[in-house]
């Protein structure tokens, strides 16, 4: 049975992440689990209070209570409109769970993890500069401290596509089992994967070596996917990656998350973390092994 975890904040963008776990899904008999967190501290981080909360306001205990009360009252809704998308849909294949919880959504989303262990999380993220526990700072730190794969998608996104597939690689000892990965979670959709290599040095040859073995391995184990394998010249990084996601019509980047640095794969300093949430596309991160 597949497990995934929906953290939400009852944006029109909830509902888009839904309905991307319904194609995700597919037949297979699945748990939806939706989850909230509003803040419960005197004080806590920026980045946990939601659109319109001011950081220096003092959470009295009445104040927190209304908050609970109004995030219980939302969620039954947005219950309520799941489980109506699923009749109308026809599926029968999906059970719907619920949590509304206090906290910070770093450790609340770690601490669910722990307790049901999902395969997957799909949240929003509103991109750098917008207050709210789905903004891109936030969405970059539960990539890098969730213990399972994340996709983040844009709120700007009313309807999510997941035909072209790119996969950032540095030729990791874990591409090959993070291709397969992805390609396994996709399998309900049909997809083509472009395998994409950044080169910003004169190492060519050692590269197309690289690629070579990594494509004879990838398609030796998934002859009947569509994969695509290229190295790019990038010295301006920003630019190749803005003009290549357009040119190949990309509808996911999916890159390995690095203890250190979550872009480390995909990205050098030339290419700040802003610049990848200025594409507007969903992204996939997955765990290093």
């Amino acid at each position: 049975m597949k497990k995934f975890l929906l953290p939400v904040d009852y944006s029109e963008g909830s509902i888009v992440n839904c309905k991307l776990a319904f194609h995700l899904a597919g037949t297979e008999k699945t748990e939806l689990y939706l989850f909230h967190i509003y803040p419960d501290q005197l004080m806590v981080p920026d980045s946990s209070f939601p659109s319109g909360i001011d950081s220096d306001t003092f959470l009295s205990a009445e104040f927190i209570n209304e908050m609970r009360e109004q995030a219980e009252k939302n969620m039954l809704q947005l219950v309520t409109n799941v489980k109506d998308l699923l009749e109308k849909e026809k599926i029968t294949n999906i059970q719907v769970k619920h949590m509304v919880t206090g906290g910070d959504p770093e450790w609340e989303i770690k601490d669910i993890c722990d307790r049901i262990n999902p395969n997957l999380i799909i949240m929003g993220t509103r991109g750098e500069g917008k207050k709210g526990f789905m903004e891109g700072s936030m969405a970059g730190k539960i990539m890098s401290k969730a213990p399972v794969p994340v996709i983040a998608v844009p709120e700007s996104i009313k309807e999510v596509k997941l035909k072209n597939i790119m996969y950032s690689t540095n030729f990791s000892k874990s591409d090959y089992q993070q291709i397969n990965y992805l390609v396994k979670l996709l399998k309900p959709l049909k997809n083509e994967f472009f395998i994409v290599h950044f080169q910003l040095n004169d190492k060519i040859e050692e590269s197309k070596s690289a690629m070579d073995e990594l494509e004879e391995a990838i398609k030796n184990k998934n002859p009947d996917e569509k994969f695509h394998f290229f190295i790019l010249s990038a010295d301006n990084k920003s630019e190749s990656l803005k003009e290549f996601t357009a040119k190949h019509n990309i509808h996911m980047i999916a890159f390995i998350v690095h203890k250190t640095n979550i872009f480390k794969n995909l990205f050098t300093h030339r290419l700040r973390k802003k610049d990848f949430f200025k594409l507007e596309l969903p992204m996939l991160a997955l765990r290093d092994k």
